[in-house]
């Protein structure tokens, strides 16, 4: 009987160890975790690829919405995912990509990788640290931690999957590397209604985004060497690598923490001086480059009228005829030496790819709209 009760308390001792590791909180204010902080940050490297993929064969359902099953009392809520989705070679998901490694990094800095089966998906079980100044803002914005009369600052609940938020990259072997702009989280909008959001549940060929992809292979399957047309030649190229970032309208990512929405050096009195200014960030850059001339959007919010002008993409080419290669629409988004990250979208080609070559091409011919 005594050895039964000792073995009883071990267990409930590891029980409650467990969940203090799933809801692991980090008190201490990352100033670097926005989309601010975290848009040009490279890819981490100092890990084994791979060492957080999760048990099982997972060769069914690609490109499907793993959260409507692996969630709590889901369908599959023997095997609840902390996150899964599939990976393509392009955005238009003609095909899955295999090896290709999914990285993120949550809000204490802990780096969780995956790497993508024969199906292109992936998926894994290890939990992700809360974020414990966390913002909800599917739909209406909730601050989920919250602010007393003297300005400090009571953390987020940290069982509260709104508040397990990541930066993620997705990195071919071929070494195209495509990173997301924004922080997003493990839940959805409201607390509890969606435990677990898929990757797929947006980026997928039935999503909202297009699919999860990184490639350098060629949008089309050949070019012509000279005589390029934008219309049939380069527009695609362009829609195919630059959206859902580079378009048309309000382009700002979503409120994910506190600095997304107030100046911390002057709205708390708990939180380091750091924040100097609103961190969410307008990740289209101000440019559209779904189209050659651009775009004029008018919006309207709470009752304001905001006119949105995106110059295109003849911005970006036209004025580089003599030299090509120095075209922002080149330059910044060239694999770089080291990983190193010049383009918040990430990398697509190297000079010596198909894409890349016709670009090149084109603007050398004028940047003409044909």
């Amino acid at each position: 009987m005594k050895n039964r009760i000792i073995a009883l308390s071990i267990i409930v001792v590891i029980g409650l160890a467990s969940i203090g590791f799933l809801y692991a909180q980090t008190l201490t204010y990352n100033s670097a975790f926005n989309p601010e902080g975290m848009k040009l940050a490279p890819a981490p490297t100092d890990h084994v690829p791979g060492k957080d993929n999760g048990a099982g064969v997972g060769l069914h359902n690609a490109g499907e919405d793993c959260g409507i099953c692996h969630t709590p009392n889901g369908k599959a809520g023997n095997y609840v995912f902390t996150v899964g989705g599939t990976i393509y070679e392009d955005r238009a998901a003609r095909k899955p990509l295999k090896g290709a490694e999914v990285i993120l990094q949550d809000y204490s800095g802990k780096v969780i990788s995956m790497t993508t089966n024969d199906a292109g998906n992936f998926w894994t079980f290890t939990p992700l640290a809360s974020n414990p100044y966390s913002i909800a803002s599917h739909g209406a914005t909730e601050l989920i931690y919250s602010v007393n009369a003297d300005g400090s600052v009571n953390p987020a609940d940290a069982s509260d999957s709104r508040t397990w938020q990541y930066k993620a990259w997705v990195k071919n072997p071929d070494g195209a590397i495509r990173q997301m702009v924004t922080i997003p989280p493990i839940g959805g909008s409201t607390k509890g209604s969606s435990v677990r959001m898929s990757c797929n549940m947006h980026h997928s060929p039935f999503g909202s985004t297009g699919a999860a992809w990184a490639s350098r292979k060629a949008t089309l399957a050949a070019y012509p060497s000279t005589a390029l047309s934008f219309r049939k030649h380069i527009l695609p190229i362009f829609r195919s690598k630059c959206a859902p970032c580079h378009v048309p309208g309000s382009t700002l990512t979503r409120l994910v923490t506190i600095s997304d929405v107030t100046t911390v050096s002057t709205s708390t009195t708990n939180l380091p001086l750091t924040n100097a200014a609103i961190t969410s960030i307008d990740f289209s850059y101000g440019r559209d480059y779904q189209s050659y001339d651009g775009s004029t959007v008018v919006i309207v919010v709470s009752g304001a009228t905001t006119t949105l002008a995106k110059p295109g993409i003849k911005a970006l080419t036209l004025p580089y005829q003599s030299n090509p290669d120095a075209s922002p629409m080149l330059a910044r988004t060239k694999i770089q030496p080291d990983g190193v990250c010049i383009h918040p979208g990430g990398t697509f080609w190297t000079p010596d790819d198909a894409d890349y070559k016709a670009v090149r091409q084109w603007i050398a011919e004028g940047a003409q709209n044909n």
